[in-house]
C-alpha cells in the first residue's frame, strides 16, 4: 500500500511539498528532543523555505531550550520556585483545578495517564518538584513555561514557593498539561493553542476570569479558548478534546476541506515571512470561526476553495492579507452559524465575550497580569458583525482589542 507521501508526491505543487515535510519529520520523530508541533516548523521551514531554517533552528533549538535549561537547573529564585516540591493537602486552588481536568479528561473516554501523564492528580504532583510535572508536559522537554522568566521570579524571592505556586502557576501549568501528549496534535499550531486554551479554562475559569488576590490568569487566553470553544461547538466538547488527544482527526471531525483551510490559514504568516511561529493572529478569533463554519455553506466553501485554497495548493503566492479580507467580508448572516438555534456553549462563549471584555493585562515589572476592570462604559453588541465592543480607548498592555466575537445564533435572534 501507497505511503500518504508517496500518494502526495503525484500531486505537485503545495501537497508535494506536504510529502517532503512528512518524509522528513518521520526521519526526525524518533528519539526528538522536540514537541511535535515545534517538529512540524522546524521540517516545514527546511523543506518550504530553506532560508528560514536557521532562524527558527536558532529559536526552537538554541534559545528556548537554554531558556528552560536555566529554569530547571538554575540557581536561586529557579531552584525555588522549580525544585518545590508539591504537596495537595497544601495547594487547595492546584488541587481543584486537577481534579477537574482530570475529570473532564475522563468523561470524555480518554486515558488520564496518557493525556495528562498520570492516572490521578495525586499520582501526577504528589512528592514531585514542580520543574518535574513541568517537564512531564508536552511542551516541557524544548520550551520554558510562561510566566517564569529571571523578571517575573523576581517577584517570589522572599515568599513561600508553594503559595507562590498557588497564586501564580496553577493557570499556566493547567494550560500546559491541556496540551496532552499527542504525537500528531491537531495543526496548526494555533488550534493546539485553542484546544488547550479552551480545556484548561473549562477546568479551570481563573485562567480567563481572574479570581480576587491570584495572579495566575493567562494573557489572551481568552482569545485562544473562543476558538478552541468554537471547535466543541461545531463538534462537541467531547469530540473537541479527543482532537486534542489525537484521537480523533481533525479531518473526520471537520471534513477535508475545512481541515485543509485552517491547516493553510495557520501556517500563511510563515510561507509569507519565515518568522517563527507566534501566533500572530491570536486576536481576531471571529475569522477563524468564520473559517470552521463557511463549509456548511457549499456555495460559499466553493468560492472560497477556488479563491484562495486551490491557488495556494497549486503552488501560488501565501497572501494572509487576502484570505484575511475574504473572511472579514463574509457576511455571518450568509453563513450556517447565524441561523442555527442557540445551545448551551453559544451561550457559554457569550459569557467567555462578556467576561474577556471586563479583563485587562497590565504591565507589571517587566512581566504581564491579567486582572478585572470594569469598562469606563456600557458595552455594545454589533449584531450584524456579531461582535461584543467595550468602549476602552486602546488595546490594552498585550495587545488585545475592545472587541469580541459574539455568538451568531444569539445575534440573529436579538438575544443579549
Amino acid at each position: 500500500m501507497r505511503s500518504n507521501a508517496e500518494r502526495a508526491e503525484d500531486l505537485g505543487g503545495l501537497l508535494g511539498v506536504a510529502a517532503d515535510v512528512l518524509r522528513r519529520r518521520g526521519q526526525l520523530l524518533a528519539g526528538a528532543l522536540h514537541a511535535p508541533g515545534m517538529l512540524e516548523a522546524l521540517v516545514a521551514a527546511e523543506v518550504a523555505r530553506p532560508e528560514a531554517e536557521p532562524v527558527l533552528r536558532q529559536h526552537y533549538c538554541v534559545t528556548m531550550p537554554e531558556m528552560l535549561r536555566r529554569q530547571l537547573q538554575g540557581d536561586g529564585v529557579e531552584r525555588n520556585l522549580f525544585g518545590a516540591r508539591l504537596s495537595l493537602s497544601r495547594m487547595p486552588r492546584l488541587r481543584a483545578a486537577l481534579e477537574a481536568a482530570f475529570s473532564r479528561v475522563a468523561d470524555a473516554g480518554l486515558s488520564c495517564a496518557e493525556c495528562l501523564g498520570a492516572p490521578s492528580p495525586a499520582a501526577l504532583v504528589e512528592g514531585r518538584t514542580f520543574g518535574e510535572v513541568y517537564a512531564g508536559c508536552h511542551f516541557g522537554s524544548s520550551m520554558p513555561m510562561l510566566y517564569a522568566s529571571p523578571a517575573d521570579l523576581a517577584e517570589m524571592a522572599a515568599r513561600d514557593p508553594l503559595a507562590w505556586i498557588e497564586t501564580r502557576y496553577v493557570g499556566p501549568l493547567l494550560h500546559e498539561l491541556s496540551h496532552f501528549h499527542a504525537v500528531e496534535p491537531p495543526a496548526p499550531a494555533n488550534l493546539h493553542e485553542a484546544l488547550a486554551a479552551w480545556i484548561g479554562s473549562e477546568a479551570w475559569p481563573a485562567q480567563v476570569w481572574p479570581e480576587a488576590g491570584a495572579l495566575d490568569a493567562i494573557p489572551g487566553a481568552a482569545h485562544f479558548a473562543a476558538v478552541g470553544g468554537w471547535i466543541a461547538r461545531t463538534v462537541g466538547p467531547r469530540a473537541a478534546l479527543r482532537i486534542q488527544a489525537g484521537a480523533l482527526d481533525l479531518r473526520d471531525a471537520l471534513g477535508r476541506p475545512c481541515a485543509e483551510a485552517l491547516r493553510l490559514y495557520g501556517f500563511l504568516p510563515f510561507l509569507e515571512t519565515g518568522a517563527p511561529h507566534l501566533l500572530s493572529d491570536a486576536f481576531r478569533p471571529g475569522r477563524w470561526w468564520k473559517l470552521i463554519d463557511l463549509w456548511r455553506e457549499a456555495t460559499v466553501a466553493r468560492d472560497f476553495h477556488d479563491r484562495l485554497v486551490a491557488p495556494l495548493l497549486a503552488g501560488g503566492a501565501a497572501r494572509k492579507q487576502a484570505w484575511d479580507e475574504a473572511l472579514d467580508a463574509l457576511a455571518w448572516c450568509e453563513l450556517p452559524a447565524w441561523r442555527d438555534p442557540p445551545n448551551a456553549i453559544d451561550r457559554d462563549l457569550a459569557a467567555r465575550a462578556d467576561r474577556a471584555l471586563r479583563v485587562r493585562t497590565m504591565r507589571r515589572g517587566q512581566g504581564f497580569v491579567a486582572a478585572r476592570a470594569d469598562p469606563p462604559g456600557p458595552m455594545v453588541l454589533d449584531r450584524e458583525a456579531c461582535e461584543l465592543q467595550a468602549p476602552w480607548n486602546t488595546p490594552d498592555a498585550f495587545g488585545a482589542p475592545p472587541v469580541f466575537p459574539w455568538p451568531p445564533s444569539l445575534a440573529a435572534q436579538g438575544a443579549d
